[in-house]
């Protein structure tokens, strides 16, 4: 079988299926947005990894090598926040071209460094290899609390489904970047690009909902809403309904919706790299979750119908929603 043909998320559960582990101080290991180790009775190791590669991630026609960086680092950040922790330290590996100037791998490592220390962490070593292309890899440590952890499986039949900010700008973002080409020909409130070129990790919501809130499941959305939500379903094994009209789409979205491939729910529900968190608490925590400063939606609720995302409007009509996010295969 062909990679295309089972696809990045199939492949995975081959790895598990394949690999089991059997190490008992790995709690959680593939299926999550982390690994989970226990090192002790106080505190669980979370460790990641992600990956980017020019033409595939970032185009230098408009990212520049700071923001390439900071987006590097974010991404990693975004699962740590996933899991209910916080960032200890990283380490870095660049694939890097013999040509490239090294002015602009200095600015690349620049846009890290500012990043990890936002986030008060450290760099603290990596690789660096030729290639062809360039080619980031992050690997991040963080810790939490056992009591603070937070998992995709957890969520059961009557949870409230939640999510913070709003969807749709950086999938909209990203397409208006590749119809105009060149951010110098742009014509538009570049605020629209900010989560695709200068996206920001929920850390800082994370702490408050796990300090404040029985979260029963929780995922960042890097693959888009409806491709995550599947995630959380799967490992869950329920079901979830939408709520149309509560899905809190892009004002900035909805006001340039005519230079745009799709309607701003698609964007909404499909735009992956957001990096908000989708999360569910118990039905009984909605006033706690009100009392919150932060900007969460309810979207939705959990149902017992097997890895199944209904979407329902206001006159009650009800239809079936396919499973889609961004793949890599």
């Amino acid at each position: 079988m062909r990679l295309e043909n089972i696809g990045e998320f199939g492949l995975i559960e081959l790895f598990r299926k394949s690999f089991p582990s059997k190490n008992k101080r790995v709690i959680l290991g593939l299926g999550d947005d982390c690994a989970v180790l226990k090192t002790n009775p106080k505190k669980f190791l979370l460790f990641t990894t992600d990956s980017m590669m020019e033409k595939v991630h970032f185009d230098l026609n408009y990212f520049t090598w700071e923001q390439i960086g900071k987006k590097a680092i974010v991404s990693n950040i975004s699962d740590i926040s996933a899991m209910g922790g916080e960032p200890i330290s990283c380490l870095v590996s660049l694939g890097l071209p013999k040509k490239m100037k090294t002015d602009d791998v200095l600015k690349l490592y620049s846009g890290m460094n500012k990043i990890a220390k936002l986030f008060r962490f450290s760099i603290s070593g990596g690789d660096v290899f030729l290639s062809d292309k360039i080619v980031i890899t992050i690997a991040l440590l963080g810790e939490v609390k056992p009591s603070f952890l937070k998992k995709r499986s957890g969520a059961k039949t009557g949870d409230l489904l939640c999510v913070t900010g709003e969807l749709g700008e950086s999938q909209a973002g990203l397409e208006l970047l590749k119809k105009y080409k060149k951010l110098t020909k742009f014509p538009l409130n570049k605020e629209i690009l900010r989560k695709h070129l200068n996206p920001s990790p929920r850390l800082k919501e994370s702490k408050i909902l796990v300090r404040n809130l029985k979260v029963t499941s929780m995922i960042d959305i890097s693959d888009g809403l409806l491709g995550d939500l599947f995630h959380i379903l799967e490992e869950s094994k329920v079901g979830a309904i939408l709520f149309k009209e509560k899905i809190p789409v892009s004002k900035r979205v909805k006001k340039i919706t005519h230079l745009l491939k799709n309607s701003p729910l698609h964007y909404a529900l499909h735009s992956g790299e957001e990096y908000e968190l989708l999360f569910t608490i118990k039905r009984k925590d909605i006033e706690s979750l009100k009392k919150l400063k932060i900007k969460v939606s309810v979207i939705g609720e959990i149902t017992d119908k097997l890895k199944k995302i209904e979407m329902v409007d206001k006159r009650g009509k009800k239809r079936v929603l396919k499973k889609r996010g961004y793949v890599h295969f």
